[in-house]
């Protein structure tokens, strides 16, 4: 009797160690999500993509992020490129002359304004377009898709309710399109980081930025901006992450690029949830601490809407410039594929739900034996 008892713990224990075995000998991936342990990336996108991944795979790979110090955002596309990580979040504006084609996205950014359509109509738009594949293999990397931000606002110290208010104020704006807008809207645009908002608005160098209003919460300048006017024009849509190395993909085969694509949907939506969320509690807590957040007047939304009619008229000119081939009709396709997930998006009512859409309408049929080599 005891050796029949011994004989079935051994078997249900030789069971168990079986069951374990894909997940102790799984093969880790080295990412940098890069923006510190603090940020969404961080936090909630690519622990979901490796929650993901190594479901899809039965445990067999898995993801490391370290979130900042091994590489900084602008060294990223070198270190991926050269294996330093093998997985990583690449800002295209930041390497324009490598990504000319790929970052078209970012001056129609004031196209649309649900990120979740905006950043399903980047993923398709890139994933589908040779030019900017060519421009990803070049420097050694595979494009998964893209996330984009909740539309951008006016954060400012005094109240802007028309373009007579906002004239002559030092806004600090992300550059490119943003840059011309504010100008075009009276403002006197400044350059400047992130991380430096809080002490330019606070030592009145800045009267304004530019941003989400998410930005209250992620910056916190909760003490420092007054008053928010809701111009919702333009989202920050030129980000690829995960970007994943070339020597990574070619390991792969097509199954497990599959997962990894599958499993990279999860994180592009978490950081795009991630966004909306922010922001309800950004206006939430904004609110609390006194900040008014205004609607613009009349004649600042029409003037608003005569600035993108203006750019949407001549960015094909300024593409071309840039390099750019056949620039109007990648501009017309686009702005169409917008519109295409705009339509796609009104049903959907959860982030699976989303990685879902987008997985199936863009990836899951596709041959992915000679994508991205």
């Amino acid at each position: 009797m005891k050796t029949g008892i011994l004989s079935l713990v051994t078997g249900l224990t030789a069971a168990v160690v079986l069951a374990q075995t894909p997940a102790v000998n799984a093969k880790t991936i080295r990412a940098v999500s890069g923006f510190g342990p603090a940020h969404v990336l961080a936090t909630t996108a690519y622990p979901k993509m490796s929650d993901k991944l190594e479901e899809f795979t039965d445990g067999k790979w898995k993801i490391r992020d370290t979130p900042s110090g091994l590489l900084s955002i602008g060294e990223m596309n070198e270190g991926l490129k050269n294996g330093v990580a093998e997985m990583g979040t690449i800002i295209m504006p930041y390497f324009a002359a490598d990504y000319t084609e790929s970052a078209l996205v970012a001056e129609l950014s004031i196209v649309g304004t649900d990120n979740r359509a905006i950043a399903s109509a980047v993923t398709e738009y890139i994933a589908t377009c040779d030019e900017c594949q060519a421009e990803f293999k070049k420097n050694g990397q595979v494009y998964t898709g893209s996330d984009a931000t909740v539309p951008y606002e006016l954060l400012t110290t005094k109240a802007v309710h028309s373009s007579d208010d906002l004239s002559g104020m030092r806004v600090r704006t992300a550059g490119s399109v943003f840059t011309r807008f504010v100008a075009d809207m009276g403002g006197v645009t400044v350059q400047m980081p992130s991380s430096e908002i809080f002490e330019g608005l606070s030592s009145g160098v800045l009267a304004g930025t530019y941003s989400s209003a998410a930005d209250l919460k992620n910056a916190r300048l909760y003490d420092v901006v007054k008053y928010v006017t809701n111009i919702h024009q333009g989202v920050f849509n030129a980000s690829a992450f995960p970007n994943v190395g070339n020597r990574l993909w070619s390991k792969m085969d097509d199954k497990e690029r599959h997962a990894l694509i599958h499993a990279a949907q999860y994180a592009q939506v978490a950081s795009i949830y991630g966004w909306r969320d922010t922001l309800e509690d950004a206006t939430r807590e904004g609110k609390k601490a006194g900040i008014q957040f205004i609607d613009p007047d009349p004649s600042l939304k029409a003037k608003a809407e005569q600035f993108k009619q203006d750019h949407l008229a001549t960015v094909a000119k300024t593409l071309e410039q840039r390099g750019v081939k056949n620039a109007q009709a990648k501009v017309d396709r686009y702005i169409a594929l917008v519109e295409k997930w705009n339509g796609l998006v009104a049903g959907v009512s959860t982030q699976d739900e989303l990685a879902e859409l987008r997985y199936r309408e863009i990836w899951a049929k596709r041959d992915l034996s000679q994508y991205g080599l």
